[in-house]
């Protein structure tokens, strides 16, 4: 390269070799401009396609999470119905027919708890970590709902409560006979139903079942939130799973 500058500044004058040397820079320049464009922007197609699939993935797991909460929600009111019903029986008609009284205990002597899918966030977080997500809203969205679902308090409350009313009264529910499917007719529920201490964990069951039922109708009403804006970050998830594939081979 020296040698030619040599000979270019020998045989013409300072002004070509000028605009010669100008254009040899230029040339240069921009080939490493253009080297870094390309560079930049495969890093950002590489980002965006990955981003698309963690969103598909997050995009699976919250409308299961739906359901979740839709199918948990349903069955904490019904708790609560039922521990209402049969609270407001007890302090009106404690002599009640026992098969009424056994029906609506099978219900208040019943818990189903299910936790929420979290593993394309979980995945999300241990991989490359929420920044991969643009939108600061939907990583806020994501974060918050992760962290409320992990640590359910409201929830584990009402189940201590839950496991030490079953333990109380479980010799007193009759449930042999129904397990054993005798066909010997029910006793009465009526000194169990006029136990002062029955009729307050039945009252205690009611707040905190219909209190867990609200919380997972506000969790449902998230998920549902968080769908949408995955929605609105998802573009085309068909097609960039097939070019994560292409740029993998």
């Amino acid at each position: 390269m020296i040698g030619e500058f040599r000979v270019r500044l020998q045989r013409g004058s300072p002004y070509g070799f000028l605009l010669w040397a100008a254009g040899e820079i230029f040339v240069v320049v921009a080939g490493v401009l253009i080297a870094f464009g390309l560079n930049a922007w495969w890093a950002e197609r590489s980002a965006r396609i990955e981003e698309q699939t963690h969103l598909g993935a997050l995009m699976r797991d919250f409308e299961l999470n739906v359901g979740v909460y839709e199918e948990i929600m349903g069955r904490a009111q019904r708790s609560a119905d039922a521990s209402l019903e049969l609270l407001q029986l007890a302090r009106r008609e404690p002599t009640a027919d026992p098969a009424m009284v056994r029906a609506l205990l099978g219900a208040v002597f019943s818990s189903y708890r299910k936790k929420p899918v979290l593993d394309a966030y979980e995945a999300l977080v241990s991989s490359v970590g929420l920044t991969l997500i643009r939108d600061e809203k939907l990583r806020a969205a994501l974060a918050g709902f992760a962290d409320r679902a992990s640590e359910p308090y409201q929830e584990q409350f009402s189940d201590r409560i839950y496991l030490e009313f079953t333990a109380r009264y479980l010799g007193r529910l009759q449930l042999a006979g129904a397990v054993a499917r005798d066909a010997a007719p029910l006793e009465s529920f009526a000194e169990l139903l006029n136990d002062p201490a029955f009729q307050e964990h039945l009252a205690y069951r009611y707040v905190l079942e219909r209190d867990v039922a609200g919380l997972y109708a506000d969790r449902m009403i998230e998920a549902r939130d968080i769908l949408a804006l995955i929605g609105g970050q998802l573009e085309e998830p068909e097609a960039y799973a097939t070019e994560l594939e292409d740029s993998a081979e």
